[in-house]
């Protein structure tokens, strides 16, 4: 009795308090109330303390306190420190968000009947913490300084299903991993990625963040995911699986992604349903650098259309060379593999794929490239598995392949490893072209541009090989005794 009479007068003194925040503590929980939304506080049978639309258990409420501080509607902030979170909702929220933590491990769980988009803000550091976020409404998620590890699931998972703003704190340094000690197989959506996210996203902001992905993907997202110009940095350091494997479709228009996987580097698949640009990747600008090392893996990989107008692509496979497998991995096994189209219109790409079969790009569309910078490069043998074999093709299309601009540097495997590999026609139409391989390329008489072969050329990895106008330094990891070449360009 005594501490609720204690509240309630507490409560009433608050009510004359101008420019004052009252704080509504929870364990590590904070309701933080504007005086001038807090209303009329109304306290009832000694057990209940409504202020404004959501009402408290007394037996709940661990301390209230007033200060001067201000309260932004639609936030929510969560701190971590060690093995501790602290959380602050603004009181406007308070009847909408329900807030759990344990430890450094926080849950919100947005009422259905939340109908504005709330801003969530990290920061801080916890070595054993976790961010699960449940609503059905858009929301904003600001990394702020915020170096999360949880070593028994993901690090953040959004279920949301909604547009996630994912905003990179101006000069902020953040890094996510995740972990797994509990079970030998968790297959769930919550351990998908160290961050996973039910929905699309849309990034921004000029901060870093490392992802560390140490049970499957680093991250993944059920729909579309897209980078926007003047974007930070974004490092995936490892990741067992892909590291980042989207749904629906991938757009990186600026900013820097890094990535260094095990399995595939971006892979894009399909939604079930028909969505817009359902299975592409659209490279526009920005800079991205990815590196994999697994056996067969791709380091781009989507099932529609890759188009490239922009930006700096760099993409190297290292898997290695000794591989078993089913046909059906065997066939997939590519830098960059596409089920559609591919277009590039600009940039610089530059794709390597070592393992045994491998391929730099396989689309079963069309492949045009009309600008940027490309180079592709495949080292690995000639896979055989029972009386079928798969050669390690640099550019492999189903269709046509169309050299319509840019600079296309192509070092296919000298294993029986061609630069442009279609049963289609392969176009040369005012690309600056240069295809080195093991087998020779014959462009379609229906080119708008000449061509020049020649065989049997020494080529070592580190050389300036120069035909015709044409000059590229060969990647350092290919080598060729005898190869075949391929010289196209405008002026030809």
């Amino acid at each position: 009795m005594k501490k609720t009479t204690l509240l309630a007068a507490f409560c009433l003194s608050v009510l004359s308090a101008a420019a004052q925040t009252l704080n509504i503590h929870i364990g590590n929980v904070t309701y933080a109330i504007p005086a001038e939304q807090a209303g009329e506080m109304l306290y009832q049978n000694g057990q209940t303390l409504t202020v404004g639309e959501k009402t408290y258990q007394l037996s709940e409420i661990t301390s209230i306190s007033v200060d001067d501080s201000s309260v932004t509607d639609n936030t929510v902030g969560v701190t971590y420190n060690g093995n501790t979170a602290q959380v602050v909702v603004s009181g406007n929220l308070a009847p909408y968000i329900t807030a759990t933590v344990n430890g450094a491990h926080v849950t919100l769980i947005a009422s259905s009947s939340l109908a504005t988009e709330v801003t969530y803000t990290l920061s801080g550091t916890s070595g054993n913490g976790s961010f699960y976020m449940d609503s059905s409404h858009a929301m904003t998620l600001v990394l702020d300084n915020v170096n999360l590890t949880n070593p028994d699931s993901a690090a953040v998972n959004i279920q949301d299903g909604k547009m996630i703003n994912v905003r990179l704190a101006d000069g902020s340094t953040n890094s996510l991993a995740d972990g797994l000690t509990t079970a030998s197989n968790d297959d769930s959506d919550s351990h998908n990625a160290a961050f996973y996210v039910d929905g699309h996203t849309s990034w921004t902001g000029s901060g870093s963040l490392t992802l560390k992905g140490n049970v499957k993907h680093a991250y993944s997202s059920d729909e579309y995911t897209l980078l926007n110009t003047g974007l930070g940095t974004i490092t995936v350091s490892s990741s067992v699986t892909d590291g980042f494997h989207i749904n629906q479709y991938f757009r990186m228009q600026g900013g820097t992604l890094n990535i260094t996987s095990t399995g595939d580097g971006i892979d894009v698949g399909k939604k079930k349903t028909d969505k817009e640009n359902n299975g592409m990747m659209m490279l526009e600008g920005g800079t991205l650098n990815v590196v994999t090392s697994g056996e067969a893996t791709k380091a781009l990989k989507c099932e529609s259309d890759l188009v490239v107008s922009g930006g700096t692509i760099t993409a190297s496979t290292t898997g290695s060379a000794v591989y078993e497998a089913s046909e059906s991995d065997i066939s997939s096994c590519a830098a960059a593999k596409c089920d559609g189209a591919m277009t590039m219109s600009g940039g610089t790409m530059t794709l390597c794929s070592t393992g045994a079969g491998g391929k730099g790009i396989n689309a079963t569309g069309a492949i045009t490239i009309s600008g940027g910078i490309l180079t592709v490069v495949t080292t690995g043998a000639v896979y055989e598995y029972g009386s079928l074999d798969t050669k390690p093709q640099a550019i492999k299309s189903d269709a046509n392949i169309t050299l319509a601009g840019g600079t296309i540097l192509s070092c296919a495997s000298a294993s029986s490893g061609t630069a442009f590999k279609t049963d289609y026609q392969v176009l040369t139409n005012g690309a600056t072209v240069m295809g080195v391989g093991g087998k020779a390329v014959t462009p379609a008489t229906s080119s708008t541009h000449g061509y020049k072969k020649y065989t049997g050329v020494a080529v070592k990895g580190g050389q300036s090989l120069s035909y015709d106008g044409v000059t590229f330094t060969i990647p350092g990891n290919y080598n060729n005794s005898s190869a075949k070449v391929l010289v196209s360009s405008a002026e030809m």
